[in-house]
């Protein structure tokens, strides 16, 4: 009898570890790109319907990109040998947009991603290889789809497409954001009181939080009572991709590496215990009950 009740609580825990991690494969498959799906960047074709839904369908062409003569010749021109050959989003003059996003423009000229570009336009210029590795320093083209982003968008909304834009040069930040708690409750539960991307960092003039009392500042936008010791939580818990200067969070992150790899161990190595017992037991049963026979 006393086998029996052993043998049924086995057979329980094995098979809630079982679902347990069917649940955890399942999560992991639906979450596999939490972010909503982004629109195409733009390109020298335009989808009409498109834009006619978009924030700009007001506004006539030649609003945005002038008289669209380029080097003096008529654009587009079919007859130039780099005739659509080159990226519409890096081409375009962004200083067009402070015509109606002044303030917006002027941020972003004070930011991270403007300093960013100045590198890259000084490097090209001397002929020697760009400041970034992977990515151009990104434009208003990079994170806005003029001729297809809506207007009157929720903040959820906004806050979530901004994660899949902010993802294309920073992914693994953007993987340990969804891995915190803000990226839970503001991707998973849709909750407009969480904190993206854009509200940490700035929509336009983009910060890194290199100082102490920057990264206070904006904490205590949520957190009213947050202390100096509360810049030290790990937000993105991911060791590549960060800079230099972030170092001094590198020790902090290759703990929280090592205990959840140790924590995963301990799951599988239980599970696999769980498993191969009620086998054995199993097995054990069987070979008692042919020995009767």
């Amino acid at each position: 009898m006393e086998k029996k009740t052993w043998f049924n609580r086995l057979t329980i825990v094995c098979i809630a570890g079982f679902y347990w991690l069917l649940s955890l494969g399942w999560t992991a498959y639906t979450h596999a790109d939490d972010s909503p799906a982004d629109p195409v960047q733009s390109s020298w074709f335009v989808d009409m319907q498109r834009f006619n839904k978009g924030a700009h369908s007001n506004l006539k062409c030649e609003e945005c990109h002038g008289a669209m003569v380029q080097d003096g010749a008529i654009h587009p021109d079919p007859q130039r040998p780099d005739f659509l050959k080159k990226s519409a989003t890096r081409r375009y003059d962004y200083g067009r947009c402070q015509k109606c996003h002044k303030l917006s423009y002027q941020r972003y000229l004070k930011g991270k991603h403007a300093n960013a570009l100045k590198e890259e336009t000084v490097s090209a210029g001397k002929h020697k290889p760009p400041v970034t590795e992977k990515h151009p320093a990104p434009t208003c083209g990079e994170c806005h789809s003029s001729h297809y982003d809506s207007a009157g968008m929720s903040r959820v909304a906004v806050g979530q497409r901004m994660i899949s834009r902010c993802g294309r040069c920073h992914q693994e930040h953007t993987d340990s954001y969804l891995e915190n708690i803000h990226g839970k409750l503001g991707v998973n539960l849709a909750s407009k009181a969480s904190a993206f991307c854009t509200d940490c960092h700035g929509a336009h003039q983009v910060i890194a939080f290199e100082k102490q009392e920057d990264a206070l500042t904006v904490c205590q936008r949520c957190h009213a009572k947050a202390a100096s010791e509360f810049t030290k939580v790990v937000i993105h818990a991911s060791v590549t991709g960060l800079a230099v200067k972030e170092s001094p969070k590198n020790k902090s992150i290759v703990w929280i590496q090592r205990v959840e790899i140790i924590a995963i161990a301990v799951v599988a190595l239980s599970l696999i215990f769980f498993f191969g017992h009620m086998i054995l037991w199993l097995l054990r049963e069987k070979h008692e009950k042919l020995r009767k026979h």
